[in-house]
């Protein structure tokens, strides 16, 4: 549905309200239809009209209607003026939703099964019934304000801001008191949102265009979306790209608390052992109805890396994500089954899926009971060959999370997120004690902080003023080159690091090194900060930290011998491996589906990488998401990888597939898929070796 305009008329006491809706009942807008519209439209103190196509009748005229002819599945649009012209339109637009209180169960007789295809973000398969979720929409008043009504707009707006940083206060208080998965994730969400509220170009540029363009406060905030939006459009890695996701709740939260006319009280609904199904579902959704068992999540938009996905799988949600239009077909309380793994939802299941889908449930039930049993065992193949798991984490909270899965250390802790969202460069104390605190929940394990991994092609509101546009900014200057090129950036980074570094293990890690002189440049800055802290009599560790490369271009793949002479380990970035030595965006969906990190051109990089390492003596990791993927754990296992680096929902099923598994029969699967030429059968090869071990469990 679209969002809705209001349109100030002459008369300053009325106003023009329009917004477009779908017709879901199954006879459409036929006679019995036509007059309960009409009903309601003359007890209203607006004017009604609504439009179909070419033609406009008046919302208290049944023929006129009637005339219309909008079926099922057409949109037709709704225009009230009035005084009460949002509240008045509001109850059409129900009686609309609730199907003209038609029959809202869809029989299911007739109804054959019909399978619909999303992307499957969080594991697991449920049965059950639907319940569909109304998305909260970014509705609005549009109109220009006086130079008189500046002060009274911006209070107004201010007062919407407060307003919403106390709810997010009162939800995160409501969430440190609850001892549940996922709950740190959420608490970080919320955090975030807090900031941009307080501090952020979204907050601070609506502000200013109610006083320069005199416009009211929610065409000012819908106007900073819509820039936002088309920024990161524009992004070209998914992680930082549906990251808009935030932006999108903060500006729907201070439009909820601009509005004048309340809906009333929000209806409570028992959705426990529900599927909970929307247009459009955000990690704070999530958080407001994580309350309810909830059975299963899916939402016709959205994508892998977004916080909801992320908040769903620490919640072991099963969720499929990008199922579009799907809350226009589904009905409340319909049978359906959601299938997490494969990315599936299937409504009107027939007796066949009902069954094969009922065994699936009890495996998974089983499996995740075995699962948990690895926690505290280490992953050894069965001919007694020790590999290294470890975590990709963004915060300390996380950190705390993954010790949990009895990880070996953190192959990847990425330093990004203290940039995001906020108008300011974090100073380097902030930095100090992110790490500080990572490193007192690692009870002396190992981490590797990669350093500051932005630049054009993620939209980090502190760096827009020092980076010039890009023609091709996955391309651009970022990481490395960005720091390198902005050493006191850098230093500040570096200092934090060096001055953490004497509360544990550490390891500092370059991002997106494509030559040797890059290497050298950033090590000589690493030991000259050193230099500074000792000189200032700063505590820091007695040793230098071991610095290396990520491995994330071709360039550095072919280069790794000479690489491996000066860095101290290297870790293999397979997911811009693969994009890079394929000329392929998995973030672009015309062709996501030929992103393939198991093409043997990226598997010849990955073996050429680990050989260049053994050569030199020196670990060699894997952290993309490869390695987390029980797809390639053989297979990395056999080209000679012993260190996996992995999102912490994978941990205990790839320790658990490594106790499975023997070096040499990884040896000789890593032979055979190499000797392939096409990636069909690499695929196949894979594929049957892992339902082969599987069979052992």
């Amino acid at each position: 549905m679209q969002p809705l305009i209001f349109l100030r008329t002459k008369k300053l006491t009325e106003r023009l309200t329009v917004k477009k809706i779908q017709i879901t009942n199954k006879l459409g807008l036929h006679a019995r239809a036509a007059a309960k519209f009409v009903k309601i439209s003359t007890t209203l103190s607006s004017q009604v009209w609504v439009k179909f196509g070419k033609y406009c009748v008046c919302g208290t005229s049944i023929l006129g209607l009637m005339s219309l002819a909008a079926k099922q599945g057409s949109s037709i649009e709704i225009k009230c003026k009035g005084k009460r012209s949002f509240s008045d339109l509001q109850k059409l637009v129900d009686l609309i939703k609730n199907n003209f209180g038609e029959e809202k169960r869809v029989k299911q007789t007739n109804v054959k099964e019909k399978i619909f295809k999303g992307i499957g973000v969080s594991s697991g398969v449920f049965i059950g019934e639907c319940f569909l979720k109304e998305p909260v929409g970014l509705a609005f008043s549009h109109y220009k304000i006086s130079k008189d009504d500046i002060r009274k707009e911006v209070k107004r707006f201010d007062g919407a801001v407060k307003k919403s940083i106390l709810e997010l206060n009162k939800l995160i208080k409501s969430v440190q008191s609850k001892n549940l998965s996922g709950n740190n994730e959420m608490k970080f969400i919320l955090e975030a949102h807090v900031l941009m509220l307080r501090s952020s170009s979204l907050v601070n540029d609506a502000r200013k265009n109610i006083e320069k363009k005199l416009i009211n406060a929610e065409w000012s905030i819908v106007d900073e979306h819509k820039k936002h939006e088309d920024q990161y459009k524009k992004i070209k890695d998914n992680y930082f790209r549906e990251r808009f996701d935030d932006v999108k709740d903060v500006c729907r939260r201070i439009i909820s608390n601009l509005k004048v006319d309340k809906l009333g009280k929000k209806t409570k609904h028992d959705l426990n052992n529900k599927i909970v199904i929307s247009e459009e579902l955000s990690a704070a959704d999530l958080m407001v109805i994580q309350k309810n068992k909830i059975s299963g999540l899916i939402s016709g938009q959205g994508g892998p890396e977004g916080h909801f996905a992320i908040i769903a799988r620490s919640l072991s949600i099963p969720t499929v994500v990008g199922v579009k239009g799907i809350s226009d077909v589904l009905k409340n309380g319909e049978k359906i089954i959601i299938d997490g793994d494969n990315g599936f939802v299937i409504r009107n299941p027939n007796n066949t899926s009902v069954r094969k889908y009922s065994n699936i449930i009890e495996d998974q039930n089983n499996q995740n009971l075995k699962l948990n049993s690895f926690k505290n065992i280490s992953p050894i193949t069965i001919d007694k060959k020790r590999i290294f798991v470890e975590a990709n984490v963004d915060t300390s909270q996380e950190v705390k999370d993954a010790m949990g899965k009895g990880i070996d250390g953190i192959g990847l802790f990425r330093s990004e997120y203290l940039y995001m969202n906020r108008k300011n460069l974090p100073s380097e104390n902030e930095q100090f004690h992110l790490i500080k605190d990572s490193l007192s929940e690692l009870k002396n394990k190992k981490i590797t902080i990669r350093t500051l991994d932005i630049g054009n092609d993620k939209q980090i509101e502190s760096f827009e003023k020092l980076i010039p546009p890009s023609p091709n900014p996955a391309l651009g200057l970022r990481a490395i080159r960005l720091t390198l090129a902005f050493p006191k950036i850098f230093e500040k980074q570096i200092s934090a690091i060096l001055r953490a570094s004497f509360f544990g293990s550490l390891r500092i890690m370059l991002p997106m090194v494509s030559n040797v002189s890059e290497f050298l440049e950033a090590k000589e800055i690493i030991l000259n900060v050193r230099k500074k802290l000792k000189k200032n009599k700063i505590k820091i560790s007695n040793k230098v930290p071991e610095i290396g490369v990520l491995i994330e271009t071709p360039a550095a793949a072919l280069i790794s011998d000479s690489l491996a002479k000066h860095c101290d380990f290297f870790a293999i970035g397979t997911n811009d491996l693969t994009m890079y030595t394929l000329a392929i965006d998995r973030g672009d969906e015309t062709v996501a589906k030929i992103y393939d990190p198991g093409h043997l051109s990226v598997l010849k990089l990955i073996k050429m990488t680990s050989e260049a390492g053994k050569n030199a003596n020196i670990p060699v990791s894997i952290c993309g998401e490869m390695a987390g993927d029980v797809f390639f754990t053989a297979l990395l296992i056999g080209m000679g990888i012993d260190i996996l680096s992995m999102s912490t929902s994978r941990i205990l099923k790839v320790k658990q597939f490594i106790n499975l598994i023997s070096v040499k029969e990884c040896f000789e699967l890593s032979k055979r898929v190499t000797e392939q030429i096409d990636s069909g059968d690499i695929k196949k090869h894979l594929e049957k070796f892992k339902k082969r071990i599987e069979n052992r469990i």
